[in-house]
This record gives C-alpha cells, sequence and structure tokens, in this order.
C-alpha cells in the first residue's frame, strides 16, 4: 500500500511512548527523518505497518496517511 509519510513524526512517535525508556533510539529517529514527508510503500504483518525496505520499525497509523489512486 502507498502512503504518505506525516511531519513531525518524531514528536508523533515519541507521544506515542511518553516515558523516557520507551523513547526512539537515534537509528529509529534517523529513520523517522529520512522518511518524513515522503511518499513510502508499506507492508503490513497482521495489522501492523512497515516501510517496504526497512520492515524493522512499526509505524503506527498517526504517522502516515494512505494514498488513493483514482
Amino acid at each position: 500500500m502507498k502512503a504518505r509519510m506525516r511531519d513531525n513524526l518524531i514528536q508523533r512517535y515519541e507521544a506515542l511512548c511518553p516515558s523516557a525508556v520507551d523513547m526512539p533510539d537515534q537509528e529509529v529517529k534517523d529513520f523517522l527523518i529520512s522518511i518524513e514527508g515522503k511518499d513510502v510503500d508499506l507492508v503490513f504483518i497482521g495489522s501492523d505497518a512497515f516501510e517496504q525496505n526497512d520492515n524493522n520499525i512499526w509505524l503506527p497509523d498517526s504517522l502516515w496517511d494512505e494514498l488513493t489512486t483514482p
């Protein structure tokens, strides 16, 4: 599925993980910066979304918008 990543992904991600223990590490932050505002292909494992080329980092629904084709 095609999706457009929203802006401010790090802040959105951190809002989902409010405790310091759950804050995203630098690898996750770098990845979020690299896809911010871009169109990406998502794959799903169950109901969890992951970017097609890096399927190690979960992308919650609040980080992206589905792109529909006419």
